[in-house]
Parts: C-alpha cells; sequence; structure tokens
C-alpha cells in the first residue's frame, strides 16, 4: 500500500459516516440523513403538463389525459407506478418514533423512512436520478432495518413482503456518439421475507425479464438464504449493512453484501426475454442514468416502512 492509499484509509477510517462503509476510489455521495432528504424521492411516472406546446416530447402523456384516462377506468394503475396524483406514500426524514419509548433514532439522529400505505402488495419507494461520468464499477451502500406498523401490537415480522434495492441503468451519451446501440439495464436484489404470512428469508436478483424495474420475474440466488435480524419486539430496530456492486461497462454483478455475508453474484447479468424495443429500449432524454431506488412491499393491509441511516455511492475507472 503506498502513502495516498494509506492516507485516504486513515481518513476514511476516522470520518463519522464513511467509517462504517467500503467505498471505492470516486466517492460520488455520502447521504447522511441527519441533514435532510438528501435528494431521495418518491416514485411516479412521467408526465407532461401542457399539451398544447410545439416539441411536446410525444412518449409523455399531458396530466390532462392521465386524469381522463383515470377517470375512464383505462389507466394501467400500477400500485407502485401511480399517475402524479391520488393517495400516495411518500419517502421523508422519521427520528423513528414509537408509542412505548418516544423516539429511537436511528444510528446518528434520522433516518430516511420509506413507507408504504396500508394495503398488501403496495410499495414504497424512494429513488435519486443520478449520474456517474465513470464507466467501470458502480457501489452503494447503506444501513437500513424494516418494520410493520406495530399499532395492532403484533411483532409484524410476516407483515413485510419483500425489501429492495434496484436501479434503471442507461448508458452515457458517448456510447451512441460512438456508433454504438446504447443499452438500458436493470441490476437489483430483493429480499423475499414472507408470502401470505409465511416466511420465505431468501434474496433474489434481477436476472432476467423486461417488465420493469421491480416487477420481476426475479430469481432466487442459489446461496440467498438469510434471516436477517428483526428482533423480538415490534418497536426494536435492529440494523443491517448492505452493499451492492455492478459493472456499467460490462453489464455484470461484482458483489453483494448484507449482514456480512458475501453472495455469489460475480459475473451474473441482466438479460431481457423478451428484449426492450420502442421507446422503452431507449436511453433518449436520460443518458447516463443510474438510478438507484429502495423500495419495500407491504404482505398484509398494513402500512410497512424501510429506514434508511444513511448511503454511501461511489465509483472506480477500473
Amino acid at each position: 500500500m503506498d502513502r495516498d492509499e494509506a492516507l485516504r484509509g486513515a481518513l476514511l477510517k476516522t470520518d463519522r459516516v464513511l467509517g462504517k462503509y467500503e467505498p471505492l476510489e470516486h466517492i460520488l455521495a455520502v447521504d447522511d440523513f441527519d441533514d435532510g432528504q438528501q435528494g431521495w424521492a418518491p416514485y411516479f411516472p412521467d408526465y407532461d403538463g401542457r399539451e398544447d406546446y410545439a416539441g411536446k416530447y410525444e412518449h409523455v402523456e399531458s396530466v390532462q389525459t392521465i386524469l381522463e384516462r383515470t377517470r375512464a377506468g383505462t389507466i394501467d394503475n400500477r400500485v407502485d407506478r401511480k399517475p402524479p396524483l391520488g393517495r400516495r406514500a411518500v419517502p421523508q426524514i422519521s427520528s423513528l418514533p414509537t408509542w412505548d419509548v418516544g423516539s429511537a433514532g436511528s444510528f446518528g439522529s434520522y433516518a430516511l423512512k420509506i413507507p408504504t400505505l396500508p394495503l398488501a402488495g403496495h410499495k414504497g419507494i424512494a429513488m435519486k436520478r443520478s449520474t456517474c461520468r465513470f464507466h467501470r464499477k458502480f457501489r452503494i451502500e447503506t444501513y437500513f432495518t424494516f418494520k410493520a406498523d406495530p399499532g395492532d401490537l403484533r411483532l409484524g415480522d410476516t407483515d413485510v413482503r419483500a425489501i429492495y434495492l434496484t436501479f434503471d441503468v442507461h448508458d452515457p451519451a458517448r456510447v451512441t456518439e460512438s456508433g454504438r446501440t446504447p443499452r438500458r439495464w436493470w441490476p437489483g436484489v430483493r429480499y423475499h421475507n414472507a408470502q401470505d404470512g409465511e416466511p420465505v428469508q431468501r434474496w433474489q436478483a434481477m436476472l432476467r425479464g423486461s417488465k420493469g424495474v421491480k416487477d420481476g420475474p426475479w430469481d432466487y440466488l442459489d446461496d440467498g438464504r438469510q434471516q436477517l435480524g428483526y428482533n423480538r419486539a415490534a418497536t426494536k430496530f435492529q440494523w443491517h449493512y448492505l452493499r451492492l456492486t455492478f459493472d456499467l461497462e460490462r453489464y455484470e454483478y461484482v458483489d453483494f453484501n448484507c449482514y456480512g455475508k458475501e453472495f455469489n453474484v460475480r459475473g451474473l447479468t441482466h438479460v431481457f426475454d423478451p428484449p426492450l424495443t420502442g421507446w422503452r429500449a431507449s436511453t433518449d432524454k436520460a443518458h447516463g442514468l443510474v438510478l438507484p431506488s429502495f423500495c419495500i412491499e407491504a404482505d398484509r393491509d398494513k402500512r410497512c416502512f424501510l429506514y434508511l441511516d444513511s448511503v454511501v455511492m461511489s465509483a472506480s475507472s477500473e
């Protein structure tokens, strides 16, 4: 190890936030939610505010059209992709309040809370529209915990169906400019915690399919079984480390770690079957997008919560 590497390592270890993580060479974002929401927003479809201006992007519906189709019942009103109107669960800063002890706080004071609506199958989502100027490895790390609403005094460990870390990745403009066909792909992992009230507790990866970034189908990892800590009280929080790395140039997974377990994902990639076509395959208007999103899915008609203490994104040019 040379002097610069040793100095960098020492500085990272003494940093209040970065000391908990293992970032790659270039640190892109350090989102400490003690300092605010850091740009993590709810997930909603593309839409346009007007219908009557020249050069309107033809693939995007206007709010007026969405309203008309919603009233007529002809819109695909998926719970994770509602139109930009109506009831919605949105991410927000939280001190993790509870009915019995007041407020627990995160590792620090605040966490990003990602809630669901009290509907089985509903997904609560937080995403950040970022780009990456580097062209090889991209890594995201966080400490997370999850709980179901304790209002019914049940433990709720099987009330959470799944938690997700997914990406929508678009090749940068230089790919098109070089004459190559740009690619859009969806690396991601999903912890299938429970189904219809029964524990599953297995990790899955996005390896095939072309329905959507959170729609699967999801494939179970061969070594994906893992029991995450939920604790024995409905208002106790237990934090877990999570890291996912993938290769932007080779379209491959590099590594995946949760709770200290390294999963065997190296070299896996996402295969579109059937392939994406038309607008959905295009990277138009979103060149270089590397969009991370965290998600929690309810298994009962009950609010569920995913909490993130902080998030670090980093990249490497090698």
